[in-house]
Formats: structure tokens, sequence, C-alpha cells
């Protein structure tokens, strides 16, 4: 299935030159409105060129402006309904559940073609060789660092995950020999995280990163580095919604993985864990 190309647009252009980011702006303005001009009427009405279009066009992965066209056209119904756009001010709710939905589905789709066999069987091989993975994020992307504490705790393996770095550190300092730093944040510039990884490095701490695509300065100091696709949040989700759902489906990949690797082992200690949690009851 092709990515969404509207949504290719949004995720690519900030990091376009000039004469490309006026195409992507004046498509994404009316882009139903494209799908009717030649490459010269769009050059004229986005102020710049034929040239630059088909450069535009190779920038977002795709072979020329006809190619560009045709996706448009496939989504034009999308297009027709402005599901692409962010959430309006008293919008209806139908509406922003379709919004979030296709964006939801765009980017875990990304996400899935970034998280490479030879990469996830890596980590697994590491997870299964660390006798402690620490594990750190701040914001949205704690509450991914919880996910992978609870979901390997319970099948038995030692991980730590705490808001408070100064334990961290000082746990991380005394840490065995082949034990795990995972360092998660979306941006992959979160200070603390960053000044952990370097920690980490220091005491000679495996290291993992889980970013969004892109480079960063998280990913360049990791040893593994996992990438997920680009959410691009606006204002009105900077509490993280596609961001925290990408990042949560790349912990769930891992874990099967790592669970389909040690089946029986981790099914009798899930059984172990489940009888553990009646006994509350």
């Amino acid at each position: 299935m092709q990515p969404n190309i509207l949504f290719v647009i949004q995720e690519k252009l900030a990091s376009l030159p000039k004469s490309e980011q006026k195409i992507g702006e004046a498509i994404l303005k009316d882009p139903q409105k494209i799908i009717q001009m030649n490459a010269t009427q769009l050059g004229k009405s986005a102020n710049s060129s034929p040239a630059a279009i088909i450069r535009f066009c190779h920038s977002i992965g795709l072979k020329g402006f006809t190619e560009l066209k045709l996706q448009l056209s496939a989504e034009s119904k999308m297009i027709e309904k402005k599901l692409y756009t962010e959430i309006l001010p008293d919008e209806e709710f139908e509406q922003m559940k379709k919004k979030l939905l296709l964006t939801t589905e765009h980017v875990l789709r990304e996400t899935s073609k970034l998280l490479e066999t030879a990469q996830v069987e890596e980590v697994t091989k590491a997870f299964n060789q660390s006798p402690i993975i620490y594990t750190y994020g701040l914001g949205a992307s704690h509450l991914v660092a919880l996910d992978i504490q609870q979901k390997y705790s319970r099948i038995g393996k030692h991980v730590m995950s705490t808001l408070d770095t100064h334990s961290l550190v000082a746990s991380m300092s005394t840490a065995p020999k082949e034990a795990i730093f995972f360092g998660i944040s979306n941006s992959g510039e979160t200070k603390e995280v960053i000044q952990l990884m370097k920690a980490a490095q220091k005491f000679g701490l495996q290291t993992i990163s889980l970013t969004e695509l892109g480079e960063n300065s998280l990913k360049k100091l990791s040893t593994i580095s996992l990438q997920t696709g680009i959410s691009g949040e606006a204002p009105l989700r900077s509490a993280a919604t596609s961001s925290l759902l990408t990042q949560l489906y790349a912990i769930d990949l891992l874990f099967y993985d790592f669970a389909t690797k040690n089946y029986e082992t981790i099914l009798e200690r899930l059984e172990k864990s489940k009888a553990g949690i009646k006994l509350l009851n």
C-alpha cells in the first residue's frame, strides 16, 4: 500500500530547499486544484519552476509530476473531505475520528517499514544476553519506558525505569557486563535522555535508542538505533498522540520478537505472573 502523499509532503516540507517548499505549500493549500494543472501552471502558481517541481517530486520519493497527480487523484475522497488537515475549531467529532484514524494508519505503516528485521533481532539478542535493562524517557516517552518495564518484568527480565536520573546513573555506574540503556525520545534531542546515554556509554553499557525518523543526537550516540514514522505533531496534539502510538507499536513488535524466540519460557513465566497477581484478589 502506497503512503499517503499529502502526509509525506507535510513530513518532508521543513527539510526541503525553499524553492521546493513553495511547491509543497501550494499543493497542501489546494491539492484538488493541482490535479488539473500541468507543471508550468503549478510552477507559476507556486512562484517556482518546472525544474524545481521535478526535484520536489524526487525529494518526496516520486518519479515525476505525473506520478504526483496520480497519487493525488487516488486520494481525492480524502482531499474532498479535508481529512489531511489539522483539527479545526468546533470540528465535528466524527470528522476528528476520521482524521486521527487516517493519520495513525499512515504513521504506523511508515513505522512498520522502518523497523527492519535485522535491527529488531539485534535488540532481541541484546535483551536475551542482558542481566538488566535501564530505560528512560520524559513526558509521553516515559509512558513508553514504563511499558517496557511492565512487559519484560512480567517475563522475568530485570528492568529499571524511573524519572529519578540520579538513581538511574548511580545504578548504571555499577551495572554488570552486557547491561543495556534504552533511551526514548521522539525528537531525539531531549537533554536528559542524551545525558543518560552519554553516561551509559562511559560506564560501558550497550545503548539502544527509539526516536522519530531523521538525524538526531540520540540516534548518533546509540549502538542500535530504532526509528518510528514521522508523526507531525501539531499544537493541538502536543500531548503526543500519533508519536506515542508509534512508540508503543515499536515496543510491541520488539516484545513479540523476543517472545517468539523464547516462546515456551515466556508462556511459563506469564502463567506464573498471572498466578501471582491472583494472590492479590
